[in-house]
C-alpha cells in the first residue's frame, strides 16, 4: 500500500511488485494528504477493516470495511477495490471513549481538535497506536474496549516531530518511531514501560526518515531517509531482532 501525500487530491494506491499489479484503492473516497496505512483482521465480525491516516489540520482517521463479497470472490486484489464497502471516522470523545462515525464532518472536527496532522500507524493485536505530528502526541486506541489514551512523544533527542511508525509484539513490545523536521531526524523507540530510546542517528541528513518497516523475522529494519532518496536495511550484530530485548539500551 502506498499513500499520495497529495494535498486535496492524494489517493491510495495497492502495488503488488511481484506481479505489476497496480489500483487505486477503496480505502478513502475522497483526494486528500494521505498519509499512512495500516489494517485489523482480528476483528471478530468482519474479515478485516482498513485505516488510513492523513496529514491535514482537520484530516480524519478514516476506516474502511470492504463488503462481504469482496473477500470471497477468490482474487485478492478485489478486497480493496471491490464496490460496496463503508467508510467511517475516528471520533474521540473527552471521557476517554471513542466511536466510528459515518459523518466526515464529525471526523474532521475530532481530528482538528485532538490530532491535527495525523501521521504513522499501526495496529496489532487490535491496538491501533497512531501519532499526531504538530501535537506531538502518540494515541493509543483499544479496538475492542473502544477507549483511547495520549502521551507524549518528546523524549530527549526525540524532540521533533514523530512520523512513520511500527509495533513490534514480542519480549520488548517496542514501538518504533520515524522523526520528522529536517536536520538530524533520527529512529526512536519506546518500550512498553513507556521509556524511549534513540536507534538510528539522522546526523548528517537534513531531512526527515519515513517508510519504516521490518522483515517478518523482525532481523531487519527498513528505512528511507526522504529528502535524499536513500533506503537502508539496519541489523543487530548480535543476531538477535528488533523485537528482542537487550540489557544495556540506553533509554533517554
Amino acid at each position: 500500500m502506498s499513500c499520495e501525500e497529495n494535498g486535496s487530491s492524494g489517493f491510495c494506491w495497492e502495488v503488488d511488485p511481484f506481479t505489476g499489479h497496480t489500483a487505486r484503492t477503496n480505502a478513502v473516497i475522497v483526494g486528500g494528504n494521505y498519509e499512512s496505512f495500516a489494517y485489523d483482521d482480528q476483528d471478530p465480525d468482519v474479515e478485516a477493516r482498513f485505516f488510513t491516516t492523513e496529514d491535514s489540520g482537520n484530516g480524519p482517521l478514516v476506516r474502511y470495511t470492504p463488503a462481504a463479497a469482496a473477500f470471497n470472490t477468490g482474487n485478492v486484489y478485489d478486497i480493496l477495490t471491490s464496490d460496496g464497502g463503508t467508510h467511517d471516522y475516528l471520533v474521540l470523545n473527552a471521557d476517554g471513549t471513542f466511536e466510528w462515525s459515518s459523518d466526515e464532518s464529525a471526523g474532521a472536527s475530532s481530528a482538528s481538535t485532538y490530532f491535527p496532522n495525523a501521521e504513522g500507524i499501526d495496529v496489532i493485536n487490535r491496538q491501533l497506536f497512531f501519532v499526531s505530528k504538530v501535537r506531538k502526541e502518540l494515541f493509543e486506541l483499544d479496538l475492542a474496549a473502544k477507549t483511547w489514551v495520549s502521551s507524549s512523544t518528546v523524549s530527549g533527542a526525540f524532540d521533533k516531530q514523530p512520523d512513520q511508525i511500527a509495533k513490534i509484539a514480542g519480549d520488548s513490545n517496542f514501538l518504533y518511531f520515524c522523526e520528522d523536521g529536517d536536520s538530524d531526524s533520527d529512529i526512536h523507540g519506546r518500550n512498553k514501560n513507556g521509556d524511549f530510546f534513540t536507534i538510528v542517528r539522522g546526523d548528517g541528513y537534513s531531512t526527515e526518515t519515513t517508510g519504516l518497516a521490518f522483515s517478518p523475522d523482525h532481523k531487519y529494519m527498513y528505512v528511507s531517509f526522504q529528502g535524499n532518496s536513500n533506503v537502508y536495511a539496519f541489523w543487530r550484530t548480535d543476531g538477535l531482532g528488533f523485537d528482542a530485548v537487550k540489557a544495556d539500551i540506553k533509554y533517554h
